[in-house]
């Protein structure tokens, strides 16, 4: 079982961290000044040690989003103890729940790990649920980070219903370039869908093929 510790350093003023938030999301939408001055306020950073469990989300500051400025993360869920690597998320992109709009609660609770020091960009959903109705642009920038978060999970069904171990693992490499290397053979495997050892023989062989 994981568990926290003192090394994970909360609430630490982001006004100048903001800046890649800031960026990714004007890439996607244009944002007015209003609106980033606001998010510059309301945001703060959390610095995470490699290896740690993230605390729960909703005990920070409510229910929230974290936007990696810094390191690489995983998503898991525990299953009658068995721990399966749901996302492996990097620099730049989004982690935490996607509110439901209906009644039905999450299946399992997802959970957070650093596999590397990283440093992440809190900022509530109060806030978000603030801003799109006092900013209706930022609805469509809503919408949009909504498509790319489909896209991924249609990529993650997509790659999980190959047949094949080593298509899997091919298509992973094709996929997330960035971060095949950093990524511990343990979490790979699990979140490939496949043993350790089964990823091992496909790696071994790969490189085998490459000498040839």
């Amino acid at each position: 079982m994981y568990s926290l510790t003192p090394e994970i350093n909360m609430m630490t003023d982001a006004h100048d961290e903001c800046d890649a938030l800031i960026d990714y999301l004007n890439g996607l939408q244009p944002l007015r000044k209003e609106i980033i001055d606001r998010a510059k306020n309301e945001t703060f950073k959390i610095s995470v040690r490699k290896n740690e469990v993230l605390p729960n989300l909703n005990s920070i500051n409510g229910d929230c989003l974290c936007f990696i400025v810094k390191g690489l993360v995983r998503a898991f869920i525990l299953d009658e103890e068995k721990d399966i690597t749901a996302w492996l998320i990097d620099e730049n992109h989004l982690i935490g729940r996607i509110r439901n709009p209906g009644a039905f609660g999450p299946t399992y609770q997802e959970q957070y790990q650093a596999l590397e020091d990283s440093e992440l960009l809190i900022f509530p959903y109060r806030f978000i649920d603030d801003l799109y109705a006092k900013f209706p642009e930022t609805n469509i920038l809503a919408r949009k980070l909504l498509a790319i978060h489909y896209h991924m999970s249609q990529e993650r069904s997509i790659l999980s219903l190959i047949p094949s171990a080593e298509l899997r693992y091919k298509q992973f490499k094709i996929r997330y370039p960035a971060i095949k290397s950093r990524v511990p053979l343990k979490f790979l495997a699990s979140y490939l869908g496949m043993r350790i050892e089964t990823l091992s023989r496909v790696r071994k062989k790969e490189k085998l093929q490459e000498r040839c």
